[in-house]
């Protein structure tokens, strides 16, 4: 296992399918996989060579870019796919995602810090089919910014200041 460490700045993006839980009650542990392979196609799809999926957590998936036009570019993809999937009876559970830029440590194949955290943090206030992204990602784009309206300050668990918090307008 490689353990070396390097620190690397880009964007982090979390996923979580709202209600997977009460799905998996409802349908079984087949079908929730197969959500879960199914969710992991649309983003892998919407990522067209610009980010990785990291990794998937229970429900949800950590995804990486370099760069935060792409992230912004492949993150509206994928709500729009998850939406007409949904709209076609072909997905059966809504998206929510969160998305902050900075610092992070590279340890293998995986990403760990503060900036992963805050991701983390703002996918979970996110709602069903909503992007919350931070200030931090607004101000990286080098346009896009008026895609998003302000949210305003946030508490988020863990974190001692206030998060000021955009949504994608869709």
């Amino acid at each position: 296992m490689n353990t070396s460490s390097d620190i690397r700045n880009g964007v982090i993006l979390f996923t979580d399918l709202v209600g997977f839980t009460a799905y998996t009650d409802a349908h079984g542990d087949r079908s929730a996989v197969a959500v879960l392979d199914q969710q992991a196609g649309l983003v892998a799809a919407a990522l067209d060579g610009h980010g990785r999926i990291v990794k998937e957590l229970g429900d949800g998936l950590m995804v990486w870019f370099d760069d935060p036009t792409h992230a912004l570019h492949s993150t509206r993809t994928m709500l729009a796919s998850v939406s007409a999937a949904r709209d076609a009876d072909e997905f059966p559970l809504a998206v929510r995602m969160g998305m902050h830029v900075g610092d992070v440590i590279e340890r293998g194949v995986d990403f760990i810090g503060r900036a992963v955290n805050i991701a983390a943090r703002v996918a979970d206030l996110a709602g069903p089919g909503e992007l919350l992204v931070t200030e931090q990602f607004v101000c990286a784009l080098d346009d896009g910014s008026q895609a998003f309206r302000p949210v305003g300050p946030t508490r988020v668990k863990g974190v001692g200041s206030p998060i000021w918090l955009h949504r994608l307008a869709i």
